[in-house]
């Protein structure tokens, strides 16, 4: 199917008015009840989780926002960077975010089209998305994420097992396709990391990594099979050691000192599932002139 310009382009909105949510998500999932590794995040005075309040509001003075003022991308360049009311300056991240996002949902219709398949791998890149802010400000990664995308990868491998449509498989690949590809990816992936995680803490007495890196590989692994947990392992090893290098030779960081894991492995899922340099190629065929001339 040949995808136009202004499908790709409503897509991209669709992507960015979802990444203002995802945002209100990394706020409120563990606000007031993890305590944050990054400096400047405001607690509110009030309990708060993803439902309630139902309206977004500044946290830092706590004011509802009008709805002007959560337009995706727009408000922000509008108001500056800057909440309407106290005037406290918003973090860049919320828009980046939300223009992730919109990119994230162009690319998930370009490279599957208009399927069941391409929403469902846009729905676990808003997960992988959230996860990623919350591991940078909490170095945590919540069970409430990553317990239910386990037990859908679980249930999408009985499905395709044993309730076929007359040999339909209702989700395409990167997506499992068996229960035995399901069990593999959870003893592959999560297996391996938590060999890891018991070996490091029998040898050194500390943990090397967090237990919640080991739940986010059950879910990839559960989802997307032992082919996938295998590189996102050893793609997310090969950055998380580039970058803590680095920030140890700029002295930010010693041999001692806690990184964030998960964002890496997010990293080297979605590599993984959207296969981006067959992507690029696929972009770059003649028989595809519509598809590349979104980007011209």
């Amino acid at each position: 199917m040949e995808l136009s310009s202004p499908i790709v382009t409503l897509c991209f909105i669709f992507g960015a008015i979802i990444g203002s949510f995802l945002g209100v998500c990394a706020y409120r999932i563990p606000v007031g009840t993890y305590e944050p590794v990054r400096e400047g995040i405001p607690v509110p005075k009030h309990p708060v989780s993803i439902r309630k309040p139902a309206r977004s509001f500044c946290p830092r003075c706590e004011h509802q926002l009008r709805w002007y003022h959560t337009i995706p991308i727009v408000s922000w360049c509008v108001l500056k960077g800057r909440c309407a009311f106290c005037k406290e300056k918003i973090p860049f991240r919320y828009c980046l975010l939300e223009v992730t996002t919109g990119l994230f949902a162009a690319l998930s219709v370009l490279r599957f089209g208009l399927t069941p398949t391409a929403l469902c791998i846009f729905v676990v890149v808003c997960a992988l998305l959230v996860i990623t802010v919350i591991d940078l400000d909490y170095m945590i990664i919540p069970d409430l994420i990553t317990y239910p995308g386990t037990a859908l990868g679980i249930l999408l491998g009985v499905a395709s097992s044993y309730f076929p449509l007359q040999g339909f498989i209702p989700l395409e690949p990167p997506f499992i396709s068996s229960l035995a590809g399901s069990v593999l990816g959870i003893v592959f992936g999560a297996g391996l990391l938590y060999s890891i995680w018991w070996f490091y803490l029998v040898v050194r007495k500390r943990e090397g990594l967090g237990l919640g890196d080991v739940k986010l590989l059950a879910m990839l692994g559960a989802m997307f099979g032992y082919q996938c947990s295998l590189a996102t392992i050893f793609i997310g090893s090969i950055l998380g050691s580039v970058v803590g290098i680095c920030l140890m030779l700029w002295k930010r960081h010693s041999l001692t000192s806690y990184i964030s894991f998960g964002p890496y492995l997010v990293i080297a899922a979605i590599a993984y599932l959207f296969n981006f340099e067959d992507l690029i190629a696929h972009l770059h065929t003649p028989s595809n002139p519509s598809v590349w001339r979104v980007f011209k």
